[in-house]
């Protein structure tokens, strides 16, 4: 579960904030966060995730306070790619499990359960800058759940993917909230994020509401 309140956050520089009074996510119930584009969606996912810090007000990820938080229970899917473009998928992974200090054999594992959505398993042996921006967009996917975190948040979902993609999304989402994964994905496609995510709200300069 992820709790926020009171969060803000000020760009005096840009004479912008990012605020949050009161928001509770629970696994299985996904939440949408929609917003046109220079809303502050991005920067609310990179405030959730720690990558942005220096807020007040709090961020509780399963009862812990973001800043006390382990890394490994968070799973960031970032617009931009962050993945190593000369690298295969598989090596890639095997950097990431190491990072988190997880038996490299989890990524055959999640391999296997990730195909059942999307079929990666093509992937393997290529590099990412090989992908097209869907592959890429689903490899993306993959590596934010590698680890097995608590919290997947996603910028950007169907980035690559389009409409094609809202069923899939719907039994991955499906499947990991089972598994006691909370979910919040930020997009400006807003009526496809209402078809994955079971509640949405909007955020509009930098505001939540």
């Amino acid at each position: 579960m992820v709790k926020i309140r009171d969060l803000k956050k000020e760009f005096r520089k840009y004479g912008f904030a990012v605020e949050c009074r009161h928001l509770d996510v629970e696994s299985g119930n996904p939440l949408g966060i929609s917003g046109t584009t220079g809303s502050g969606k991005t920067l609310f996912t990179k405030i959730i995730t720690g990558l942005v810090g220096s807020y007040s007000g709090s961020v509780e990820i399963a009862g812990t306070e973001l800043k006390k938080l382990y890394r490994k229970k968070l799973g960031y899917v970032p617009f931009r790619n962050i993945l190593y473009g000369n690298l295969t998928l598989k090596e890639n992974s095997r950097f990431l499990l190491s990072h988190y200090r997880t038996d490299p054999q989890e990524y055959r594992i999640k391999m296997d359960w990730f195909s059942e959505f999307w079929d990666i398993k093509r992937f393997d042996g290529l590099k990412i800058s090989e992908l097209t921006d869907g592959q890429l967009q689903t490899v993306k996917i993959f590596a934010g759940l590698l680890h097995s975190p608590s919290v997947l948040i996603i910028d950007e979902p169907f980035n690559g993917l389009g409409s094609g993609s809202t069923d899939r999304f719907r039994e991955l989402f499906t499947d990991i909230g089972k598994r006691d994964v909370t979910v919040i994905a930020a997009s400006s496609s807003s009526d496809l994020l209402s078809v994955i995510s079971v509640r949405t709200v909007q955020i509009s300069n930098g505001k939540i509401e």
